[in-house]
């Protein structure tokens, strides 16, 4: 029985054709992100299991998302899977089925008297993120009250007819345009993924000094910490700031495994990122090694949990220790995951051998946030701008995100975006 079969009914069902699965993907990652549970058969078929039977364990979702596309309706095994859904709820009252429209096309048939969220013509990830999260909520009512329009106090202009002066008594202050609403970004951003910019890197400045530290004293580090933690953000600063902060010139590289699907893709790529013609495991490993005095990285592995599912095996892991552990190796690395790596990697291909990543990595645990951090973390977001967040809307954030930073930005993001409409 897999996995998913002993799992307990999850929110989403996430039905696609394989042309769209980068969208199917992309909004199951989105959804668990935003705490709902999803079944995905990109992630959740596993070696082993019956196709049939998965599908059939998908469609017991709650709900379910189809990515609508006109090769999802021309697809056979699709109409299956919506139609399951339909029929569960033919009048909609449940909204078991949500279509998610991803090309410029009209759906037809049955999927014509659905409504849909709209992606064509969204070319923003934090635009597209509000419009899904906000379609699944069973109610648009805000999460704050709207402003009273008793509290609106509007200038008057003085009719020009009135006999008297409406000259003020003090100096008016200089007339400075105000923005207009639409014209004020949200500085809640980003919504998924690691932080792009310095500005907006928040809370690892201490960790960040020690990773280097630990860098130039010639070892290698993994960050843990659950997901939404900051890791992503905090290895895409150590690919900003490694040219001045590492004492040994080595050139960053980061990678996001989770697009890299096998091993032969993850060497192909490492090669095109230090301008080498495509080798295999074992045989970059030996150049490498031969003209170790040429070549010098630092590799960042974002979401390393990719190589211990199906396409990769402890052969990738023992060639990179290979590249790594000596002291004047062409490789260090900065790995991110989710548990220590002990528990991710137990595997062992023969009686009393390690690992391969065992004791070759030095662990660092992600600061959690505290209710003071959170705090500061709004302040820092809101500070000199013309909107401000109540005490108790502040309250009421803290609360919906537990501390999580990704959850509390994505909270500020929708209530920032709340005065801004307003």
């Amino acid at each position: 029985m897999t996995n998913a079969a002993l799992s307990p009914e999850r929110d989403f069902f996430i039905s696609y054709t394989r042309s769209d699965r980068p969208w199917a993907e992309w909004i199951g990652w989105i959804l668990e992100a935003a705490g709902y549970s999803i079944f995905i058969d990109a992630w959740d078929f596993r070696p082993g299991a019956n196709f049939v039977t998965e599908m059939d364990q998908g469609t017991r979702c709650r709900q379910t998302i189809a990515v609508l596309s006109q090769a999802y309706l021309d697809a056979r095994y699709t109409k299956s899977e919506w139609a399951a859904a339909f029929a569960d709820d033919p009048q909609g009252d449940g909204r078991k089925l949500i279509p998610v429209r991803i090309e410029d096309f009209d759906p037809s048939g049955l999927l014509k008297s659905i409504v849909y969220v709209d992606f064509v013509g969204v070319t923003s990830s934090e635009v597209a993120t509000e419009r899904l999260l906000q379609a699944l909520k069973e109610r648009g009512k805000p999460i704050t009250p709207p402003i009273f329009p008793g509290e609106l106090n509007l200038e008057v202009t003085a009719d020009p007819s009135s006999s008297e002066r409406a000259k003020p008594a003090s100096q008016p202050a200089f007339p400075t345009p105000a923005p207009a609403s639409d014209e004020l970004t949200n500085p809640f951003w980003p919504l998924h993924g690691g932080i792009e910019a310095d500005e907006q890197f928040f809370n690892c400045e201490s960790l960040l000094k020690s990773l280097f530290e630990l860098l130039n004293t010639n070892h290698n580090v993994a960050l843990i910490g659950e997901h939404s933690s900051g890791k992503s953000s905090l290895l895409r600063a150590i690919l900003r700031q490694a040219p001045k902060q590492l004492t040994v010139n080595r050139a960053p590289i980061y990678f996001d495994l989770t697009h890299v699907f096998t091993e032969a893709d993850f060497f192909e790529d490492l090669c095109e990122a230090i301008k080498l013609a495509p080798l295999d495991g074992q045989q970059l490993v030996r150049k490498l090694k031969r003209e170790r005095g040429e070549h010098r990285y630092l590799l960042l592995l974002d979401e390393v949990e990719r190589f211990a599912q199906e396409g990769f095996t402890r052969s990738i892991r023992e060639q990179l220790r290979g590249l790594i552990e000596a002291q004047d190796a062409p490789l260090k690395i900065v790995i991110a995951a989710r548990v220590p790596l002990d528990k991710l990697f137990p595997d062992s291909n023969q009686e009393l051998a390690v690992s391969p990543f065992e004791n070759i990595c030095l662990e660092q645990t992600m600061p959690s946030w505290t209710t003071e951090t959170c705090r500061d973390f709004i302040a820092s977001r809101l500070a000199a701008g013309p909107i401000q967040f109540t005490e108790r809307e502040i309250d009421q954030l803290l609360r919906d995100s537990g501390g999580n930073p990704q959850q509390l930005t994505q909270a500020g993001y929708t209530l920032y975006n709340h005065y801004r409409h307003s």
